[in-house]
């Protein structure tokens, strides 16, 4: 299945099944006949617009496949051109200076700094690791004998676009698409690892869709730790011995229960016992940052915050010893909805600190006080916005434009 095709209204029978089997909406099967009916027509639902997280659910429980996430995307970006974003929202945005990243990366300290100051390189390299946004705002993950000898490239100015293209902010991402063609095709990269499960999604199928042209290969962190696990080229030396559940990424559904496996195959070896949750793989929810993708929510905190605690209630049911995450967004969103619901406080672990565990080494987990860090930035710098009626357009940010 691939996701990143548009809406096919010729498929679409109007079943209604993609928001009543939804994990987010669950709507009744009437309504979710009305609501999709409403949005072909291209009325205002009273659901579907308002709540979706663009978690891509919808578009695997499609018995036809119609794509109905690419319908409600392209009913945002409609909303959007129409009346653009609040204030608010600007906080958010990959290209704004300050957002919440910059804020965090201000604030690092000096060993994570030097770490962003020598990947931040352009010169001629054919085999890179991306790290993406989340790991840039949290690169002590990377500080493991895992990653020796591997040259790893990025910045924030690099961004994939995730971001723009989970809002339905398609001009956006074509000037994303056209910066990152220009930039790879510089430095001459042929083969990407990259531990961002949006980001390969991005690279693989949506930025190509948006005039990207890529002449390399994109392989995914899971793959290749997974392969270097098995061969013992990582040695297991203290097995995990814990019972962890796992919190699926929204972008891993687009590559199928294959995919979906290599974590928990990857935990096994590890020494862990998987306990599933109700909601995972193609099902699974947002970490909750989905909360704020709608127009309509725009980045409301009170949504995100809220989409943050289902996802966190959800996680914490199978009463596992901790949660494994593959994104290192979720871990800051979910890790964050902890620092402000105290009962949800089980450890939330990236897998690749589960994998130094496991090869006797000793993660930084510096998790909580990153987002503790990002929390604070957000009540600092875009609480004060919150009921500003000032609007604005992201394709007036300069920074989305191809480097010279």
């Amino acid at each position: 299945m691939n996701f990143s095709d548009e809406f096919s209204r010729e498929k679409c029978t109007q079943c209604g099944r993609c928001f009543e089997e939804c994990p987010v909406m669950r709507l009744p099967a009437e309504k979710a006949k009305l609501e999709i009916a409403r949005l072909l027509n291209g009325e205002m639902t009273t659901d579907v617009l308002q709540r979706c997280t663009s978690c891509h659910s919808c578009n695997i429980i499609c018995p036809e496949g119609a794509n109905p996430m690419r319908l409600i995307l392209d009913k945002w970006h409609e909303q959007y051109l129409k009346e653009g974003m609040p204030a608010r929202a600007l906080y958010f945005t990959p290209h704004s200076r300050p957002n919440f990243r910059t804020y965090a990366l201000d604030r690092l300290p000096d060993d994570e700094k030097a770490l962003l100051e020598k990947w931040d390189d352009d010169s001629p390299c054919r085999e890179i690791l991306y790290p993406g946004c989340n790991v840039i705002t949290a690169p002590y993950l990377t500080m493991s004998k895992i990653f020796d000898g591997l040259q790893i490239r990025g910045s924030l100015d690099l961004c994939c676009g995730e971001m723009y293209y989970r809002t339905g902010h398609f001009d956006e991402l074509r000037m994303v698409a056209k910066k990152l063609t220009a930039h790879f095709k510089k430095m001459g990269v042929k083969k990407m690892l990259i531990p961002c499960t949006a980001g390969r999604n991005l690279f693989t199928n949506i930025l190509p869709r948006f005039g990207a042209k890529f002449d390399f290969e994109v392989v995914h962190l899971l793959p290749w730790l997974y392969a270097r696990i098995k061969s013992g080229e990582l040695k297991v030396t203290r097995p995990l011995g814990m019972t962890v559940t796992i919190h699926d990424s929204c972008h891993a559904k687009a590559f199928g229960d294959e995919f979906m496996d290599l974590p928990r195959k990857l935990l096994e070896a590890l020494g862990a016992t998987v306990r599933e949750q109700e909601y995972i793989r193609t099902t699974k929810l947002c970490c909750g940052i989905g909360g704020g993708f709608s127009h309509g929510s725009s980045y409301n905190p009170l949504r995100i915050i809220l989409s943050t605690n289902k996802s966190l209630r959800s996680s914490h049911k199978p009463g596992a010893d901790a949660i494994a995450v593959y994104c290192a967004g979720c871990l800051q969103q979910m890790t964050g909805g902890q620092l402000l619901n105290p009962l949800r406080n089980i450890p939330i672990y990236h897998i690749i600190e589960l994998v130094q565990l496991a090869i006797g080494e000793a993660p930084k987990r510096r998790v909580r006080s990153r987002a503790m860090t990002l929390l604070a930035g957000i009540i600092r710098e875009q609480s004060p916005k919150l009921l500003s009626s000032r609007r604005y357009r992201a394709a007036e940010l300069e920074r989305i434009e191809p480097l010279g």
